[in-house]
């Protein structure tokens, strides 16, 4: 579509002045958005994203999991970190599953409790005895974040490729597009304003005047007391000192499959692969370990060699008997460290700038939760 180079008058002019501007409107800016809202009612707050409306790089371009940690996953954080920091990343991720049951109609949502999994080639066999010796560790560091129930468990086979499987409590999937609409609805309702297809340039563009930040932008400037850059995986663009990777992961979604012989949510491959229904319909994601280079990128669109590499595990290895097309395909834009960290950057700068990024593919769960710190933080 023809886009119109902006005019003199447009970009020399005040779009507003604002107690709380908020870079980015995915998941994690609107949480913050509502957090702070709600404690702080009549304050006057301004999201701003460079996307079209209904967008957002991974919060509406996710595989729709309502996950907070495999095994192997866990297993894997053993190696690098603190059990302390695993815990408290493993609590945060559940309590921010259970604040969208709080705050929304599971039906809304599409919330689908049918528990996770991750499930093991023959190949892998020597990992899922990996796994099978440390279940009373896994499940002792679940107890200590306070999820319920014995949440690590053996469960049955999905297929004779993947004949290893452990099943996980509590998790489950959830329509990201239909959360994030109402998420922002709810926003609205609470008085904050938007403005969408706006690109705010690196804070050293940026001019602090008293007590006020003046950002410049082609559609005019904004002014603002405090600004929240929480824009994920393009938050290094803003602030080029902060370790955030962009790493793209991309799906494919199968035409409806009669007797499609899994339900719930699955991780394979340490991860890397993921799966679950969409109805009849299989959702397949992952694959970036095998093309870390290319899938660096903030581009988000699919591309040849990951497409081809998800099509055929869903031909060779979860569905080798069934005849199905792949009806669509997209891609979604997360954000990592370069050191191999889990652990969400959560930051005031200490000039009433303050960042909330770096999810690691896990903002569905953090979301609630790293927005109400965002929103203690202001206040």
């Amino acid at each position: 579509m023809f886009k119109f180079s902006p005019s003199h008058w447009e970009s020399h002019r005040t779009l507003g002045s604002f107690d709380v501007l908020i870079i980015g409107s995915g998941m994690v800016g609107l949480w913050t958005a509502y957090h702070y809202l709600r404690q702080s009612p009549g304050k006057k707050v301004l999201l701003v994203d460079q996307l079209p409306h209904g967008q957002a790089g991974a919060s509406t371009r996710n595989a729709g999991f309502a996950c907070f940690g495999s095994p192997t996953e866990l297993l894997d954080d053993l190696q690098h970190e603190s059990e302390a920091e695993i815990i408290q990343r493993l609590s945060w991720r559940y309590q921010g599953l259970q604040a969208w049951l709080a705050h929304f109609d599971a039906r809304a949502i599409d919330w689908t409790p049918e528990h996770g999994h991750e499930v093991f080639s023959d190949q892998e066999k020597e990992s899922y005895q990996a796994v099978l010796a440390s279940l009373d560790h896994l499940n002792s560091l679940a107890h200590a974040a306070e999820i319920p129930g014995r949440v690590y468990q053996i469960a049955s086979s999905i297929g004779p490729k993947l004949p290893y499987t452990i099943q996980i409590l509590h998790e489950a999937g959830l329509h990201p597009g239909k959360a994030h609409q109402a998420l922002s609805a709810k926003v609205h309702s609470l008085g904050a304003q938007w403005c969408q297809g706006l690109h705010v340039p690196p804070k050293t563009e940026w001019v602090r005047i008293g007590e006020t930040w003046k950002i410049p932008s082609v559609h005019g400037e904004i002014e603002a007391r405090q600004v929240v850059v929480a824009a994920n995986a393009w938050a290094s663009e803003l602030l080029p000192h902060l370790d955030v990777l962009p790493g793209r992961g991309q799906v494919l979604l199968t035409s409806p499959i009669p007797g499609l012989p899994f339900r719930g949510t699955y991780h394979a491959d340490a991860g890397y692969l993921y799966f679950r229904n969409i109805g009849d319909r299989l959702l397949l994601g992952g694959g970036r370990n095998a093309f870390r280079q290319a899938e660096q990128s903030h581009q988000a669109r699919i591309s040849n060699e990951v497409q081809d590499y998800l099509e055929r595990y869903a031909r060779e290895v979860l569905l080798p008997s069934s005849s199905f097309d792949i009806e669509e395909r997209w891609a979604g834009i997360m954000a990592f460290s370069s050191n191999g960290s889990k652990m969400p950057y959560v930051h005031a700068e200490n000039d009433q700038c303050y960042v909330a990024a770096r999810m690691g593919g896990m903002g569905v769960a953090l979301a609630p939760v790293l927005g109400q710190q965002m929103a203690d933080l202001l206040e």
